[in-house]
């Protein structure tokens, strides 16, 4: 029995040798996983973007500034003049915290003890709270910045900067900073990513495999045409798929949608065929369909690293941070985020449509490119 068995192993170590593509991702592709991975969630969470309205505009104000500007956390988007204005860079996620700086700011930091106002002046932070611990770092990052800039202003003297400044804080968004109105969002949009993807990477696959793909090839079919006719039920697919999950986020855990359902429904399209692309070039390459659910495997971990749902874009090293820009599954997220809590509207978020519009574009012509070469 045992040598039955030990001929069965060798038999199946052979048969997997030969499988050069399969051998290369068991043996490598772990590790590489494992490098991304941990260089994207174990890099600090900095420069995030902050908005000032300095209604004061003396010399301690602008120590103010500097002194969140040195906060590694927290980076200065720009002056506003306005709160209105600068609550349209947070409606935009173009910044994530905001810091009004009231009239009278440096007559209030610097009263020594008797001549202190009878009530603190108000400093306002209204933070975005659609993702619970960025907001959490950017307020802490801009409550001890105020902290430190009062109690160097007013020498020290005293028993707490809170009663010479009162740290006033709204949270927009999510005001109870819910965890699941960020992550249940987020999954949806892999959910729909991971079903669009596996699709369409086995249909060439699946024909290859099973000994078929000769039978297509001899009929009167265009290269294109073969191409869309595999696409199309992968489109089904993930568009039924997201209407599901979308009814289960809204109705199953009470997350809302703020802005246009068509809008987001429209954009959902958009991310589909962009990612369908990437699995025909998938279904292009894999010969037999346990390679392509590999291929999406891996496609799947590197996109879950460059998406901003483990840490914010601007934290990843350069390069990486470079790739997370292609990745239509980073702006699909930020689209869901913007839509459903922001109520944001396609002039929000035109820029991330864009770039998943031109990725898809290319990534497509690649996969039917690719497939032509390989039919031929």
């Amino acid at each position: 029995m045992l040598l039955r068995i030990r001929n069965l192993i060798r038999k199946e170590l052979i048969q997997l040798g030969r499988d050069v593509m399969l051998t290369v991702f068991i043996v490598t592709l772990p590790a590489l996983q494992l490098i991304l991975l941990a260089r994207s969630t174990t890099a600090s969470i900095v420069g995030l973007d902050v908005a000032v309205v300095d209604r004061d505009r003396t010399s301690a104000s602008r120590r103010l500034l500097e002194a969140l500007g040195n906060k590694e956390e927290l980076e200065i988007y720009g002056l506003c003049p306005t709160v209105n204005e600068a609550n349209r860079l947070l409606d935009r996620g173009a910044a994530i915290l905001t810091v009004v700086i009231p009239e009278g700011f440096s007559r209030a930091a610097s009263m020594p003890g008797s001549s202190r106002a009878t009530e603190p002046l108000a400093v306002q932070l209204i933070v975005d709270g659609s993702n619970d611990l960025i907001a959490d770092i950017a307020l802490g990052a801009a409550r001890q910045a105020v902290t430190d800039v009062v109690a160097d202003a007013a020498g020290g003297v005293g028993s707490s900067t809170a009663s010479l400044v009162d740290l006033r804080t709204t949270v927009r968004f999510n005001p109870t900073f819910d965890v699941k109105l960020f992550t249940v969002p987020a999954q949806v949009g892999f959910i729909v990513y991971q079903v669009t993807l596996a699709v369409a990477s086995i249909g060439l696959a699946r024909e290859r495999e099973l000994g078929t793909l000769e039978q297509l090839m001899v009929m009167p079919l265009t290269r294109l045409e073969l191409v869309i006719g595999k696409a199309l039920p992968a489109l089904i697919a993930g568009m039924l798929n997201f209407l599901v999950m979308l009814a289960v986020a809204v109705w199953g855990f009470g997350v809302p949608v703020r802005g246009s359902v068509w809008l987001l429904l429209g954009l959902t399209l958009l991310f589909v065929m962009a990612e369908i692309g990437f699995g025909i070039v998938i279904s292009g390459l894999a010969q037999t369909q346990q390679q392509a659910i590999l291929f999406v495997f891996a496609l799947a971990m590197l996109d879950m690293a460059f998406s901003g749902y483990l840490v914010p874009i601007k934290s990843l090293p350069a390069g990486l941070a470079l790739l997370a820009r292609a990745a239509p599954l980073n702006h699909y997220l930020t689209i869901m985020r913007s839509v459903m809590l922001r109520g944001a509207g396609l002039r929000a978020v035109w820029p991330h449509a864009a770039a998943m519009a031109v990725v898809g574009l290319v990534v497509t012509a690649l996969a039917v490119r690719n497939v032509s070469r390989r039919l031929d």
